[in-house]
């Protein structure tokens, strides 16, 4: 799609237009109804669609600009929400990474601590049976 205007027309108004276009002829062409049709044969049936588009951008700058804009702004908003999105699920995997090590740590600490009570009742035992005194 290609537009060609006035520089007094601004951006706005034209990409509106090509947009409106981009829609318009995608729901009626769409699904390789263009791509099979010979050349030009589009021309008698949606040459005044453009006409009636290019009408409407030029009676209605104001509210096509203003489509524009909230356009615009909703496209940005999508980005930051996705953006938004990937740091939360990144953050999920980190915690659910911490979970892991967490658990992992806390069943080192038990088997330590079981071998810690293995080794100090050896080591009285062994006290007791030689008559020496207990370990500090």
């Amino acid at each position: 799609y290609c537009v060609v205007a006035v520089e007094s027309a601004g951006r706005q108004v034209p990409i509106a237009f090509l947009e409106r276009i981009k829609e318009d002829f995608t729901k009626r062409y769409g699904g390789g109804k263009a791509a099979a049709a010979p050349a030009n044969s589009l021309s008698k049936e949606f040459g005044p669609k453009l006409k009636e588009h290019m009408q409407y951008c030029i009676d209605h700058p104001e509210e096509v600009s203003k489509i524009a804009k909230v356009k615009a702004q909703v496209s940005e908003v999508k980005g930051v929400m996705m953006e938004n999105i990937e740091k939360v699920l990144d953050r999920g995997e980190k915690i659910e990474l911490l979970v892991d090590k967490s658990e992992n740590l806390r069943s080192q600490v038990s088997k330590f601590i079981s071998y810690c009570l293995k080794f100090e009742t050896w080591a009285v035992f062994r006290h007791k049976i030689s008559g020496s005194r207990e370990p500090r």
